[in-house]
This record gives C-alpha cells, sequence and structure tokens, in this order.
C-alpha cells in the first residue's frame, strides 16, 4: 500500500474541522498522474478538505477506508477492465460506505468491476457495450434537481469536455445534472445523465461522469459539484458556497456598488461581487488587475499551472539590458517571486469618484537586485464608471524613462533570429483569460475574422463564451502615437488546455532601444463588452478613444 498525506498548510476559514479524504490513484485508462494531482490541488485549495492518496487501493481492508470520512476513486482497473480486487479490500469498502463513508467517483472511475454486481448497483452508471463518446467539445450541463443540497442555487453551465452516450444505467438513477448529446440516438432522449447520487446503508455516493481531462476538471462548475457533492457524501451537508458566476440570482445583477480597499489591493464592488481588483504591494512581482468580473464571470486567471507569471490583466517587459523582468526564476527551492529583474512600486495613489470611476497614479523602478534603477516609469489608470449592466473600460497611460546611458527593451526572440523560438515577441500589457471560456472569436480593424497572430492592427477584439454561454469580449484599442503603431499582436487559442490571451507587442519585431533620460509613452482602452460585438460598434468605440483628449 502506497499511502501519501497532502495536507494543506492553510488553516480553513469556513470550516474548524477539515473532511479527511482518500484518492484512489494509480491505474487508469486515462492521465491519472496529471488527474490525480489536479484534484489534490482542488480539494487541499478549498480548504475544507485533508487529502491522502493511494496508488495501491486493492491493498486496503475495511481499517485503512475508515481512518477517512470519503473515498475519491480516479481509479479502474484498465486494461483489465473486469479486473477485481482482494475480498479485503471490497468487504472493506462496502462496509465502510454501509456504515456511513462517502464515495465519490468521476468519468473513466465508473468504468471499473464490471463483473462486481454490488459495485455496479451503487454507482448507477458505467461504460456499457453501446456506450460512445464524440470528441472533447463544449457541452451544457442542465441542473435538473434544484432541490438537492449539492446542486441547490446553481445555474446550468457549459464544460468543454468528453460526454458519454448510452452510459449503460444499473438502476433508478437520482438525477442531479443531465448534459445535451448531438445526435441523438435512435429511440433515446437526447439529454445523458451526467451527474447523479445514490445511498447504501447509511452511506452516500457522488457520481460525476464528467473530468475526462485537466481541462475539463479546472471548469467553475465541475469543480462547484465536485466540492459540494463530496462534502454531502462525507457529511450528509453541503457548506461550501455556490461561485457567484453559477449562483441563481446573483445578487450582483441588481448594482449596488461600493469600494473596498487594503494596502495590498482596491476593488470595486457590486454587493458582495467584485467587479474589479486592482492588486498592488504582493508577492507576484507587479501590479496587476483581478478579478475583472463581466456579466458574473470572471474575465481574468491568475498565476495559471502553465504561466504562473500571468497576472490576470498586467504589463511587464520581457528583458531589460538583458535581464528577464517577465518570468521568476523556477529552480528548485526558489519561492515564486524571485524575480532577476525587480519592478518595484515606489509610490501609489488613488483617486476614488462619486460615480464609481477610479484614477490610479503608480510610479515604478525596474532595476536589478540592490542595483540602481535602470528606468523609471510613471503609470495612469482610469478605470470608468460601470454602467448598469457592471461593464466598464481601462485607461492605460504610461510613461517610461532611461536613468542610464543605454536601456534595450526586448523580448524572446522570433522563429528565424538566433535562438528564435515559435512563442517569441511577447512584451508589454498583457490579458490572460480564465479557465471556464470557450469558442474564441477575433474581430480586427479590416473586418476579417483570424487570429493573426504576430500581424499590426490599431485595436484588437477577443471574444469568447462564458460558463453559462453568453457572449462576451475584450477590445484593446492601440492610440496612433504608441510605438510601432499600428502595433504588431501577440494572441493565442488553445482551446484545448485552456490558453486563451493577448497582448499589443510594440516590440514583437524588434527590440526598443533607449538612450539616457529619453521617454517612451504608450497609451492604449481596454473595453469590455457583455455581448455580442460587431465591426461598427468596434469602430465607433476606437474613434471616441482617439475623441477622450479632444
Amino acid at each position: 500500500m502506497i499511502l501519501f498525506q497532502c495536507d494543506s498548510k492553510l488553516q480553513s476559514t469556513q470550516n474548524d474541522h477539515k473532511i479527511d479524504l482518500l484518492i484512489l490513484s494509480g491505474s487508469n485508462n486515462h492521465d491519472w498522474e496529471a488527474t490525480t494531482a489536479q484534484l489534490e490541488r482542488m480539494y487541499t485549495q478549498s480548504r475544507r478538505f485533508k487529502t491522502s492518496i493511494t496508488e495501491s487501493p486493492d491493498t486496503l481492508k475495511y481499517e485503512d477506508f475508515e481512518k477517512f470520512h470519503v473515498i475519491v476513486s480516479n481509479w479502474n482497473a484498465w486494461p483489465e477492465n473486469k479486473g477485481r480486487w482482494p475480498g479485503a479490500a471490497e468487504t472493506g469498502l462496502m462496509k465502510f460506505i454501509e456504515e456511513g463513508g462517502g464515495l465519490v467517483l468521476f468519468h473513466a472511475a465508473s468504468a471499473a468491476f464490471y463483473d462486481w454486481a454490488e459495485f455496479q448497483k451503487i454507482i448507477g452508471t458505467t461504460w456499457g457495450d453501446s456506450t460512445r463518446h464524440g470528441r472533447i467539445s463544449p457541452h451544457k450541463i442542465v441542473i435538473k434537481d434544484q432541490g438537492h443540497p449539492i446542486t441547490n442555487g446553481i445555474e446550468d453551465f457549459w464544460i468543454t469536455d468528453e460526454l458519454w452516450v448510452n452510459a449503460g444505467i444499473n438502476n433508478k438513477l437520482n438525477m442531479l445534472a443531465e448534459a445535451y448529446s448531438e445526435p441523438a440516438n435512435q429511440g433515446r432522449s437526447l439529454m445523458e445523465p451526467v451527474v447523479h447520487w445514490n445511498t447504501k446503508g447509511k452511506g452516500r455516493i457522488f457520481h460525476n461522469i464528467l473530468g475526462h481531462d485537466v481541462r475539463a476538471m479546472k471548469n467553475t462548475g465541475w469543480q462547484a459539484l465536485m466540492l459540494r457533492g463530496t462534502e454531502w457524501a462525507a457529511t450528509g451537508k453541503v457548506t461550501i458556497p455556490v461561485p457567484y458566476s453559477l449562483q441563481v440570482n446573483n445578487p450582483a445583477k441588481s448594482m449596488e456598488f461600493s469600494w473596498m480597499e487594503s494596502d495590498t489591493s482596491l476593488a470595486l464592488m457590486s454587493k458582495d461581487l467584485v467587479l474589479w481588483q486592482y492588486n498592488f504591494n504582493t508577492q507576484k512581482g507587479k501590479p496587476f488587475f483581478h478579478p475583472v468580473n463581466i456579466g458574473n464571470s470572471s474575465v481574468t486567471w491568475l498565476s495559471p499551472d502553465d504561466h504562473p507569471w500571468h497576472l490576470g490583466i498586467w504589463h511587464s517587459w520581457k528583458y531589460i539590458n538583458g535581464v528577464n523582468y517577465w518570468e521568476y526564476e523556477r529552480a528548485e527551492g526558489v519561492p515564486p517571486w524571485n524575480f532577476q529583474g525587480i519592478t518595484e512600486i515606489r509610490a501609489i495613489d488613488f483617486e476614488k469618484n462619486e460615480d464609481f470611476s477610479c484614477n490610479i497614479f503608480l510610479d515604478v523602478a525596474y532595476h536589478e537586485k540592490n542595483s540602481p534603477d535602470l528606468m523609471i516609469e510613471k503609470r495612469t489608470i482610469k478605470v470608468s464608471s460601470p454602467d448598469n449592466n457592471g461593464v466598464f473600460l481601462i485607461d492605460y497611460l504610461f510613461e517610461f524613462t532611461a536613468h542610464v546611458d543605454k536601456v534595450e527593451l526586448n523580448r524572446t526572440p522570433l522563429e528565424g533570429e538566433e535562438n528564435g523560438q515559435s512563442w517569441g515577441g511577447y512584451a508589454g500589457l498583457s490579458l490572460r483569460f480564465g479557465q471556464d471560456f470557450f469558442e474564441p472569436v477575433f474581430i480586427n480593424p479590416d473586418g476579417t475574422e483570424n487570429m493573426n497572430h504576430g500581424g499590426s492592427m490599431k485595436w484588437k477584439f477577443y471574444g469568447l463564451r462564458d460558463i453559462q454561454g453568453n457572449k462576451l469580449g475584450v477590445a484593446i484599442f492601440d492610440h496612433p502615437d504608441n510605438l510601432n503603431h499600428p502595433t504588431p499582436w501577440f494572441v493565442t487559442n488553445n482551446e484545448d488546455h485552456p490558453f486563451y490571451y493577448f497582448s499589443p507587442a510594440p516590440i514583437f519585431y524588434e527590440p526598443h532601444m533607449m538612450k539616457r533620460d529619453e521617454k517612451l509613452k504608450l497609451n492604449y482602452r481596454m473595453q469590455f463588452y457583455s455581448s455580442e460585438v460587431k465591426l461598427e460598434d468596434l469602430s465607433r468605440d476606437y474613434s471616441n478613444f482617439l475623441q477622450k483628449e479632444k
């Protein structure tokens, strides 16, 4: 038996007593190493669970199971799909459930123990002889039971996942959620079961067929169902709140604004929802906006696993005089805020206005650790007052001044250059969209709708659908006085991961050199949209941006 504990060092702010949880792992016809790691992160970050993992679940006995409140299975016996556990493990698990323990299983864990009738009966659905699935794609998850503690208050949502069609059903299901399959099977409903529950003795079983890969497991809706379902299976109650983006009758739909301020951030609130928050004096290395909510959806992603230095909406140079100001050092034992180049806030001030607009003023210095300044910056950010839907825009004005004889602003080289990379060219104002979006679309000033990575344009629109299927998007407008206007754009569009990012990148094609006391000014508008946008809307809004100083 391999058993190791992954308890969070953070104290729970919601419950004094954490739920003891055991993840069954070590075998699966999917990438179980990655999905188990994602499970552990999710449960630990919730602060509600104390998590352990075993990669040899077949060696467990009742005395091992009874140490926990709930068992979460990410295990099947593939390629021996009809494989069984030793008798002590099987009877131990069933006794654990009958005496009040919880069992949670998701996706591939459903495809296990085809010859173990008792297990098949309690889990409800499995991979049957006629079960199939299509390609991974967006699916709408329809909540069928608003009265159950797990799903109470959760709206329908969208997830990019693998949907099982014709799942084998072993008994009548206590349905919590379904999904629409296309095309329909002859003689069957278009709706497929995806989430349901059951009981055995005093125990509770929560079954979620969704969750094919880490991309799906990062979906806010999937995580809400898993966390709430796991708590219910363990205790019979649910205290973990529904995320704002999924709440039925979200109070943010009725706008009542207020400020929330601390020594590290300023936020504009709509009741209990953060519309936007500007963060400074943190360990992330530079100031940034996160969260930013539009239409009850969080637009931004803070420190995703693939690029932890992506900070929602932020500005950063890549290299200054050959030193990296973008990423932190990743050597073992080095904390994530150990940058080679330092972006230091020397002063920050806020003007909070009666209409809930805000002006933010920063003095920023760029230097290596314990070294003189190479460059200083005056930054002004103007956040407009929100409209009746809570939508706003952000104006940026940057003024950089060289403090040494030569300042070189550079980026990762492009393909074809020395040490060039396919992902070279980035540096500047950036936005990393959150993990729940899908169906990206683009609109360019010439009316084209292609991504056009590296293309030079005076503005660009990046649109997506949110977790509830609503269209929203962001346009960034580039001022004609900016360096290399119309600016080249760094754009990514990876739906599998997900990785949605864009940035006006004025040094995309070549570095920029500055002499002592030379200045560089950059002026942008970032405008948010909570509905479908057309070319004429963006053209009008760009004209309004150009008129703002006249």
